[in-house]
Formats: structure tokens, sequence, C-alpha cells
């Protein structure tokens, strides 16, 4: 049986139709619809009507508030061996739930997610550059920091369906921020994961409730994460030797240009692959004993620091071309087209380092399995 569950805070016209919709979409399935309702207004008393007309509906009406919360109290009432969660605000389609379905039984799948970004999926419903905008830097900043969200093209999704018993290890917990298709990700018991396209529709009834504090939950959420899995501590790490080697890479940088390469003409583009090269033996020192000194072999050691020197002057030609084409722009600011050009160079070199030079010898690095259904 397929438990829908449902998070409602003041959605009163939305709950007719979203209902009427479900019953289409999943016709002779066997299921329940669950409301976690924390509402303020007359949409419990709508729930409460559609309960007493359809003993599939299911009211659980609480007095706090919060999304993951409310998400996870519904796999507390939950009464099928699969679950699903939707939004109320109809942007959700009920009408893939079927093919959801599909993908899960004929995949075996702990997790099916419909994704606004892979091929044949439309993010259209994300109105405005800013919402936008928002999405897509939590999903990157998701994917770079928590190795399990990339197995899914879109790890920001409110809509997903799950195994009961990939849920379990949820149940009883208080996730600090509203994205619990992360905390299953992260906390779950998820093996394999299966994509559905799907297109995000236009807002319908309401208004959106994203505001500036719902961000913050999202980046006290991701902090929260990160400590889960060791392998996800990693970037975090590297990104404080990091901040040691900018620290010895500016330095050197405002010293070079200020005084021993004053007047020297194109100075800056000088000093810029000098301090450079000065910070990758500080960060290759620091990095080795800390950031992966559980995969460094002394055996290795020149294998690695040679691996480590390509990708970081692949680094220092990055920032290098970020420092030219931001000059070529007008942006003349030395020091800081420096650091922009920094900042660039260490995502790229981060992924480098982890996927290549400090991997064992024949070893791959192991990512939870992905597949994708476009039916």
């Amino acid at each position: 049986m397929l438990s829908l569950i449902i998070p409602t805070f003041n959605e009163r016209d939305n709950i007719q139709p979203l209902y009427e919709r479900v019953r289409s979409a999943l016709g002779a399935e066997e299921y329940e619809i669950i409301f976690v309702d924390d509402s303020i207004d007359d949409t419990t008393r709508e729930i409460a009507r559609l309960s007493t007309e359809d003993p599939r509906v299911r009211l659980l009406h609480r007095r706090e508030r919060g999304l993951s919360t409310a998400v996870i109290a519904g796999f507390g009432a939950a009464q099928g061996d699969l679950v699903a969660v939707m939004d109320a605000d109809l942007q959700h389609p009920p009408e893939i739930l079927p093919q959801m379905l599909e993908a899960q039984r004929q995949r075996r799948a702990d997790v099916v997610v419909p994704s606004r970004y892979m091929e044949g999926g439309n993010p259209g419903g994300l109105n405005g550059p800013i919402r936008r905008m928002l999405s897509l830097g939590g999903r990157a900043l998701a994917q770079l920091l928590l190795r399990e969200s990339r197995v899914t093209t879109d790890p920001m999704s409110g809509y997903f369906l799950a195994t009961r018993e990939s849920v379990l290890p949820l149940l009883g917990t208080s996730p600090k921020g509203f994205k619990i298709l992360l905390e299953l990700l992260v906390r779950g018991n998820v093996r394999r994961t299966v994509e559905v396209p799907y297109t995000f529709a236009e807002r319908s009834a309401d208004q959106s409730k994203l505001g500036w504090k719902t961000q913050v939950d999202y980046l006290r959420q991701v902090m929260d994460l990160i400590t889960v899995h060791p392998e996800n501590t990693r970037f975090f790490l590297f990104a404080l030797v990091g901040g040691t080697g900018v620290a010895v890479n500016a330095a050197l940088f405002a010293l070079l240009t200020s005084d021993l390469l004053h007047g020297v003409e194109y100075a800056a583009l000088l000093a810029s692959p000098i301090a450079s090269n000065a910070a990758i033996v500080w960060n290759f020192m620091w990095n080795t004993t800390i950031t992966w000194r559980d995969r460094f072999r002394s055996e290795h050691i020149w294998r690695h620091a040679l691996r480590y020197l390509l990708v970081s002057e692949t680094g220092t030609l990055l920032t290098w071309l970020v420092l030219v084409m931001l000059r070529a722009v007008g942006f003349h600011y030395d020091l800081l087209d420096q650091l922009i050009g920094i900042g660039i160079a260490v995502l790229a070199t981060y992924r480098l380092n982890d996927r290549w030079t400090y991997l064992p010898v024949g070893e791959t690095v192991l990512e939870p399995e992905r597949s994708v259904s476009r039916r």
C-alpha cells in the first residue's frame, strides 16, 4: 500500500482539487492520504470533511510547525510499505505518481525522485530569477558538500517516493531545515535511487512561504548533515587548509606587487603564478596530513605529490585565466581579481584531488547507485 503524506499549512483552497487529482491518478491503487496539518485557518476543517467522506483520507493535526518534522510525523503514522511526499500547493503533479510507483517496482529502488533538472524535466514553476537562483544555488551547495545528494539531479525536491525501510532511521528525529529529501538521502537506508522527469507547475492559490529564515534553516541543515558521514567533512577540511593557503598566497602576491616587482610592467600577471605555487607546497603538506590522511600511503608519496602538483597547477592556471579575463573586461582590482580566481579554482581542485590524487591504487570512488526512468 502507498501512504501519501501531504504536509499542509493554510492550504484550504488547494485541498479539494488536490484530493480529486490524487484520486484520479491512483485509480484502483491501494493507498491512503495523510494530511499532516499545521494550519491556523480552515484547512483543518476542510481535511476533516474529506476524511468523513473517504476513509482513505486521514488528518494528523499538530500544534507545532515545520515541514520536515511534519513529514517525519507522517512517516510514523503511515501504514503503507511505500511512502510518498508531496506539497499541497499543486506544484507537484499527482499525475506522475503511477510512473513513480512503476519505477520503484521495476527497479526495486529505495527512493524515486521526480526531477526538474534531468532530461525531460522542467523547473518552470520557479517563478522569478531570485527564486530560481536560490534553488540552483541550494542544489549546487548540497551536491558539493554532501556526497549522498549526488545520486539525483534534484536533491532539493520536496516530491519523492520511498520504501518504509529506507525512512526508518528518520523516525524520532527533528531536522533543522525543510529539505526532507536531503535528510533521507544522508541518514536513511538508501542504496538505490531512481529519477523520473516532471514539470514543476506554477503556484496556484497561495503564496510562497520561502523567506530568509527558510534559507538560514537550510544552511544549518546542510552544516548538520555534513557531520553525519566522515567523507562529507573533507571539503570542510580542504576549505580550512585552503584558507590558510589563501593567506600565504595573498600575502606573497601583495609583497611581490607592492615591493619586489613594483614598477614592473604586468607585475600582477607575473606575481599571480609565483604566489599560487608557493601556496601549493603549504597546502599539500596539510591536506596530506589532515584532509586525506586516511587515504595517504607513504610508499606512494611521490605519486600523491605529482598528482597534487598537476591538479594544483591546473588550479593555478585557472586562477591566472580568471585574473586575465577580469582585467580584460575592465575589472582592475589586482588582489580582488586574484581572490575570485582562487575561489573558482578551489572548487575544481577539490573534486580532482578527491577523485584522483588521493585514491588508493586500483580503487574508485564509491557512490550510491543511481538510475533513470523516462517512461
